[in-house]
């Protein structure tokens, strides 16, 4: 007995090839460029708010492996655990980088690097903004030396 199965079209348009997209000296992120961004903080108090809330409404629902693992790696990797804390990165990166990209801020405030030179090397458009004089060195400096010391205080 020979079947044909036909697969129904699909709902929505397929995804485009992401090869558009770079996040090195230059950034290159496409119609993602100017939306809003979360560090990883952010999203991991979001996303405990969010099934926090479900549960305090009596909504079940199937935690899937993909929720798992983000729940997981954003325990791991997030370093600012409450809200408070979150807010205070959000500060202390717009007081002192003005000119940098939603991205980039975002990156600064997951990686939480020591020293200019070190988010320079973590993040390659810094460099290049550095260069070009959108930001200094020393504003790149304040931004680590304020998020390092708000990283000692949440560890306390």
């Amino acid at each position: 007995m020979n079947q044909h199965y036909r697969h129904a079209a699909p709902s929505r348009d397929a995804p485009t090839a992401t090869t558009d997209l770079e996040a090195g000296p230059v950034l290159k992120l496409g119609e993602y460029a100017d939306e809003p961004t979360l560090n990883t903080s952010e999203a991991r108090i979001i996303l405990l708010k969010t099934l926090q809330t479900r549960a305090s409404r009596g909504r079940t629902y199937e935690e899937t492996e993909t929720l798992a693992k983000t729940r997981d790696y954003l325990e791991i990797f997030a370093v600012f655990k409450d809200l408070a804390e979150a807010q205070q990165v959000e500060g202390i990166i717009n007081g002192y980088g003005k000119n940098l990209e939603r991205f980039e801020k975002s990156q600064l405030g997951s990686l939480v690097p020591t020293c200019a030179d070190e988010a320079k090397a973590l993040i390659p458009s810094l460099e290049r903004k550095v260069e070009e004089g959108t930001v200094t060195e020393d504003e790149l400096e304040g931004i680590c030396r304020e998020l390092q010391r708000l990283k000692r205080q949440a560890q306390i």
